[in-house]
């Protein structure tokens, strides 16, 4: 049975340590494509800082899925008709942001096109804006800022310090929200039961296509769901252990195109062309 959708997260794998898709990796997904597999990416990143990815894969062309927030935000791409949608709930809010603010954590949230905080010191800002191709707005204060219920919320420290605060960060909301790691320096907030495999799951049965015709690739904790969910999960070589743990395959790190080398495995016509 062929692969029918092939499912990647972002940051540490589809793009590399420049941010980059490499030429590689971009004609290995392009060639697939045109026998017949769609694309889904699936990152905690905004809506919009996924569209500078999805135009160099030519997403336009073959048209494809845009899983952001981590499963909190669905549309089809190009047209961009949402498919799924589901915020904070508005009492979180100032909870959120104000345990953050106790633990000494950077705390960000997404408006539009914007990474908007209140500390223009925040933690990995600069690098968040970048990565996501986005602006930044720095607010007098976010608790009067966010008047409207996000998708998500993106707590930063350095690793180090993070690792040490993500328990009593997470304490007050027990199983109320969900709440992960998406990168060593990243701690990511969405609404209750989100992730990847579940908004992962809603498009397969969308399409008609069952678990055993999708490939997923990712790299970390937030990735943990989508790869156990997909017929064939791999991790990348930079992969955090428990992901390796629980994977079918592990390539290759992103940065040596390590989406390519599977997929010549899974699509033995690639590497002809």
């Amino acid at each position: 049975m062929g692969y029918k959708l092939i499912v990647m997260d972002m940051d540490g794998t589809l793009t590399n340590s420049k941010k980059e898709i490499s030429e590689e990796t971009k004609t290995a997904l392009i060639e697939a494509q045109k026998l017949g597999a769609s694309i889904v990416l699936a990152s905690g990143r905004p809506t919009p800082g996924l569209y500078r990815e999805a135009k160099i894969l030519e997403m336009d062309r073959f048209k494809g899925y845009l899983l952001s927030y981590n499963g909190a935000h669905v549309c089809d791409y190009p047209n961009q008709q949402v498919i799924y949608n589901k915020t904070i709930d508005k009492k979180y809010i100032l909870p959120i942001i104000n345990n953050a603010k106790a633990l000494n954590l950077g705390i960000m949230v997404n408006k539009g096109e914007y990474v908007v905080v209140d500390d223009p010191h925040t933690y990995q800002l600069e690098y968040e804006a970048h990565a996501t191709n986005m602006k930044t707005m720095v607010v007098d204060d976010l608790r009067t800022f966010v008047d409207f219920e996000p998708n998500k919320f993106l707590i930063s420290a350095p690793p180090e310090y993070l690792k040490m605060q993500f328990a009593d960060f997470k304490l007050p909301f027990g199983d109320r929200l969900s709440i992960y790691t998406s990168a060593p320096f990243y701690i990511e907030v969405v609404s209750n039961g989100i992730d990847k495999g579940k908004a992962l799951a809603g498009i397969a049965e969308r399409l008609g296509i069952q678990r055993e015709e999708i490939i997923a690739f990712g790299d970390e904790m937030n990735d943990l769901t989508m790869l156990q969910y997909a017929g064939h999960g791999v991790a990348m070589g930079n992969a955090v252990k428990p992901i390796k743990l629980i994977a079918n395959e592990i390539t290759a790190s992103n940065d040596e195109d390590g989406i390519a080398k599977s997929l010549y495995k899974a699509f033995p016509e690639i590497k002809h062309r």
